[in-house]
């Protein structure tokens, strides 16, 4: 039985340094993407223009679908929004309920979705948990760059090593 902490990717990098190309060989057809830190800083809605320009190309390959734990509709609408994405926030996760209510929205076959996030205990765990592709991607620091060092991560690593 394989750990519900698996990462099927982790990339070392951040969102907008993922291959659409190696996305499509994997068999990927939707993504759901997690927003905070993922596509931007925690502390801000402002969308990095790497991370536009990824979703823009993405939306031209993909179905994709925003879900968020943060909980504040406005923050989340905002974002989707501007991105011109459906949405799900205050999803809980790696709770499932929210994010399988979005695996049906897209109507994919589960083989086909993969959930990009930069956090093991709640993006990867979710994805895990509702059979789909996991990809793990660096978070970003307001000016969009990838931080360095992520010491949250780190130690969620840490203990995925110790749990089965």
């Amino acid at each position: 039985m394989r750990s519900i902490l698996k990462v099927h990717w982790d990339s070392n990098l951040p969102i907008y340094e993922i291959s659409q190309s190696v996305l499509q060989k994997k068999g990927i057809h939707c993504l759901l993407i997690d927003v905070d830190g993922t596509l931007v800083n925690r502390n801000s809605t402002k969308i990095p223009k790497d991370v536009q320009n990824w979703i823009i190309d993405s939306k031209k390959l993909f179905s994709l679908y925003l879900i968020s734990n943060n909980p504040s509709k406005k923050r989340i609408s905002k974002i989707a929004n501007e991105l011109k994405l459906k949405y799900k926030y205050n999803a809980s996760k790696p709770r499932k309920k929210v994010t399988l209510s979005a695996i049906n929205e897209v109507g994919c076959e589960s083989k086909n979705i993969a959930i990009i996030g930069d956090r093991i205990f709640t993006d990867i765990i979710v994805g895990n948990r509702c059979n789909i592709k996991t990809i793990l991607v660096k978070r970003l620091k307001r000016n969009g760059l990838p931080i360095k060092f992520n010491l949250t991560l780190t130690i969620e690593k840490l203990i995925s090593l110790f749990i089965k």
